[in-house]
């Protein structure tokens, strides 16, 4: 009799073993490294609220708490380095950097040279124009500005470079500065810079927002996410670890209400 005992509980002995270590599998997957590394991050400080130069030259920003935490969280020393924002991926590529943080879409055509981590940020592009009587807004004929070297300018080439004329900025500030002097008759700007731009009462009482279709937008990106040398599984791991981190404890979304 205790023989048939014993055998019924070989399955359950081989079921406990498997659940032990299935268990200690999902927690080694999801543990935090124990050896640091230093990552040194390249950002364009010129795209607030996600990074800007303070008062006293220091880089913050949206992007910049948020990768500061994402470190805290995985054990990683990152240091922060502002450079023009159209060399931000040629450096990379060249290991100049480790990473690059800087309002970077993820798309098809970057992903041919880098990698990204997840999507830390869900963005579209809209159209900013002055307020006109017309019910519709069309591009035809009109002058519009746009971020050099951005996925935006991109799309205006594509699709737009037919019916428009399209000028090239640097920065968003001085696209802006120009469509508030009437220099151009629209700017063609991340949904985050628009909100911030209409934020301001003068700026609501003289301007619009035009969204475009929900067909256009999926030929954009799939987000923002943090760009890194091709192939480097390690880095990518990581800091997708700590951006699940940060978004499960609740760390993102205070980040996120600092400055939206």
């Amino acid at each position: 009799m205790n023989w048939i005992l014993n055998i019924m509980l070989i399955p359950r002995i081989f079921l406990s073993i498997f659940l032990f270590f299935s268990a200690f599998s999902v927690l080694s997957s999801t543990a935090v490294p124990h050896d640091n590394i230093k990552v040194r991050f390249a950002t364009d400080a010129n795209y607030y609220p996600f990074e800007y130069l303070d008062e006293q030259q220091q880089i913050q920003g949206f992007d910049i708490d948020m990768v500061k935490a994402i470190c805290k969280a995985v054990n990683l020393t990152c240091s922060f380095h502002h450079q023009r924002f159209e060399s931000l991926l040629l450096s990379l590529s060249f290991a100049r950097f480790d990473a690059v943080i800087s309002a970077l879409d993820i798309t098809s055509e970057r992903l041919k040279t880098v990698d990204f981590t997840n999507s830390y940020y869900e963005n579209s592009p809209v159209f900013i124009s002055k307020k006109s009587a017309q019910e519709s807004f069309s591009t035809a004929g009109k002058f519009i500005g746009v971020r050099s070297n951005s996925s935006n300018q991109e799309y205006l080439i594509k699709y737009e470079k037919e019916n428009s004329f399209i000028i090239s900025y640097v920065t968003y500030s001085e696209i802006l500065s120009d469509l508030s002097a009437e220099k151009i008759d629209a700017a063609f700007v991340d949904q985050a810079v628009a909100s911030t731009f209409l934020k301001q009462k003068d700026n609501r009482t003289h301007f619009d927002l035009h969204k475009i279709n929900n067909a256009q937008q999926k030929l954009f990106s799939q987000g923002y996410g943090i760009a890194i040398q091709k192939g480097n599984i390690k880095l990518q791991k990581r800091l997708n670890l700590g951006l699940k981190i940060i978004t499960e404890n609740g760390t993102y979304q205070k980040i996120y209400k600092r400055y939206f």
